[in-house]
């Protein structure tokens, strides 16, 4: 029997450095029967999310994607890259949305570290801040917000390679 291989993702705090961006992979479109489902789902009674008659009426070419499941698609984007190793979220700040999407529109997240420290009250993790930006397939900025993580220390959580005493696994 072979060796298990344990693949860990995400980043430990001391892997993050103040001022370092990342741009997530993949990027995710957003179809119109998601935006539907979300809607009802969530018991969004705003027209504007669900009635293609009263969006065009206020200038939309089609009904936009509720802001909500745009948060949550460009957040999804960036688990991987920042929240993979994280203990907890500890908020979000400062979120916009300066363009509406729209179904059939590709949405892609980019990270930038804006601040780090280790916690004050455990030894074993950190905080970290970073400002996220989602853009559609244009390029343009659909949203943007920052959050506040607490990410655990590779020293205090990495699981050891080979317990003590343990038999080698041929």
């Amino acid at each position: 029997m072979g060796r298990r291989r344990v693949v860990q993702y995400g980043r430990y705090f001391e892997d993050f450095q103040v001022g370092e961006s990342y741009r997530h992979h993949w990027g995710r479109t957003i179809g119109a029967g998601e935006c539907s489902l979300f809607t009802t789902w969530t018991m969004n009674a705003n027209p504007l999310y669900f009635n293609q008659v009263y969006a065009r009426a206020l200038g939309h070419p089609d009904t936009p994607v509720n802001p909500l499941l745009v948060m949550n698609v460009v957040f999804g984007l960036t688990v991987e890259d920042l929240s993979e190793q994280a203990l907890a979220h500890l908020g979000y700040w400062r979120m916009e949305f300066p363009r509406p999407v729209y179904p059939g529109d590709t949405l892609f997240a980019t990270s930038t570290v804006l601040d780090k420290r280790p916690s004050e009250s455990k030894d074993d993790r950190g905080i970290v801040h970073v400002r996220t930006v989602g853009t559609n397939q244009h390029g343009e900025t659909v949203i943007t917000y920052e959050r506040k993580i607490l990410v655990k220390k590779r020293s205090a959580y990495q699981a050891p390679t080979k317990a003590p005493g343990a038999a080698e696994v041929a």
